[in-house]
């Protein structure tokens, strides 16, 4: 009780000079607020964490990239909370056409959990506003946008209006079928398919390693990444359970991806739904790192002048979901012959491409300024290659170049650079 009276002891003296109306009015709605603020209802949403979310001070605003991209207060992870909060709760009418946009705005959201770095419940507000999605989903107002989404993955097997990995001749890519005795299965992603360099070069490291592995682009599907940061979790867990026997059939103990948000979903988005694949997870950048320490790879070459001033640029997930911002500097640490310059933003602190999560479908044009505004300060290094180890990423990075810059600056994958090396 003693702790209780000293938590609320500074109200002591205001209650005082109440006169007695208000003072009535103020304890009732005191002795009230747990009802008031948390009604009761069948939500999905996380609704304490959504209060005490929207009644933060709200420190995350400054390293949000969406915010900085659009500079208004309503895109603030506090706001987006607030809002989530009055949705879920009825305040909103989220039927009506003019509170559409509300809807929307539980969707300008990047997935860089940077508001979970700063924030002091330590809780990520990505997490709390697919809670929101979960009940407007149950509504059945999914937004028109993130329908499409899961139109072209029921009828494609990928993000993409056609069957991105069947290009794979096309492109040039070498398909590897399994013969259910792998060591290694390479999940290449959907986004990853956009760079057939990438792939290419990932495919002669792990040759140039010895490692038995297989790509089995025939028979490719999505990760079902998508669906879930939409929170059609049914549709997830069809592509969850279509990876499953897909990877089974390998017969490999490791998976191996370039795509981070491919790692997290295999890995613990499809556990988190009851999911559980056999194996190791993990990202490719890292399992090269060890490659290269257990003697399996060689650097040998000299990395070429046009690749000798170098910024990394963290991939979010990487960095903060998969918690890796060591493997990509321990690999460029070996080449001697070339000069990395740490962004300001690095590492935990890095700053977003605008093309992860769900903004991207809901408004391309603040994913763009989101990596504009990375790209500009990746250019403060003084350095014209921009290195990452994500797709989405290269991606998102290269819409935020400006026509003056596009031949002045290179955005590679880490593997581009290593294949010249090794």
């Amino acid at each position: 009780m003693s702790d209780i009276l000293n938590k609320y002891k500074w109200m002591g003296p205001i209650i005082d000079k109440m006169d007695r109306d208000i003072k009535r009015k103020f304890m009732k709605n005191f002795r009230m607020r747990d009802k008031n603020f948390f009604p009761e209802g069948d939500y999905k949403a996380d609704i304490k964490n959504l209060v005490n979310c929207m009644l933060c001070p709200n420190m995350c605003r400054f390293d949000c990239g969406t915010l900085q991209a659009e500079l208004k207060e309503t895109m603030s992870p506090a706001y987006k909370s607030r809002i989530g909060y009055y949705l879920t709760i009825g305040k909103i009418d989220a039927s009506k056409e003019e509170n559409k946009a509300f809807i929307d705005l539980m969707y300008k959201c990047s997935n860089e959990e940077s508001c979970k770095v700063w924030c002091p419940f330590e809780f990520s507000v990505v997490s709390l506003l697919e809670t929101v999605r979960d009940d407007l989903n149950t509504k059945g107002l999914m937004p028109d946008y993130c329908k499409n989404q899961i139109e072209k993955l029921k009828k494609t097997n990928t993000i993409e209006d056609h069957n991105i990995f069947l290009t794979y001749k096309d492109k040039g890519i070498e398909n590897i079928e399994t013969d259910g005795n792998d060591e290694v299965y390479y999940y290449i992603g959907c986004e990853s398919m956009k760079f057939p360099e990438v792939v290419k070069a990932n495919i002669e490291i792990l040759k140039k390693a010895g490692i038995k592995f297989s790509t089995n682009l025939e028979k490719k599907t999505c990760c079902g990444g998508p669906a879930f940061n939409i929170r059609d979790l049914e549709t997830a867990k069809e592509f969850a359970n279509k990876n499953k026997e897909l990877i089974r059939s390998t017969g490999a103990k490791i998976i191996v991806s370039d795509c981070p948000g491919c790692i997290e979903t295999l890995n613990t988005r499809y556990r988190k739904a009851g999911i559980e694949i056999d194996g190791r997870f993990i990202h490719i950048v890292r399992y090269i790192k060890e490659l290269i320490e257990d003697g399996k790879l060689q650097l040998q070459r000299e990395v070429p002048d046009e690749y000798k001033k170098a910024t990394i640029h963290d991939p979010c997930l990487l960095a903060r979901n998969l918690n890796d911002i060591e493997s990509i500097r321990a690999i460029l640490n070996k080449l001697s012959s070339i000069d990395i310059v740490e962004p300001i933003y690095n590492k935990n602190f890095t700053h977003c491409c605008g093309w992860s999560g769900t903004v991207h479908w809901a408004d391309k044009n603040i994913a763009i300024k989101e990596a504009s505004n990375r790209i500009d300060e990746l250019k403060e290094t003084g350095a014209k290659v921009f290195i990452s180890a994500c797709p989405e990423c290269e991606l998102g990075l290269a819409y935020g170049v400006k026509e003056i810059d596009k031949e002045k600056i290179k955005i590679i994958d880490i593997a581009e650079l290593l294949i010249k090396v090794i």
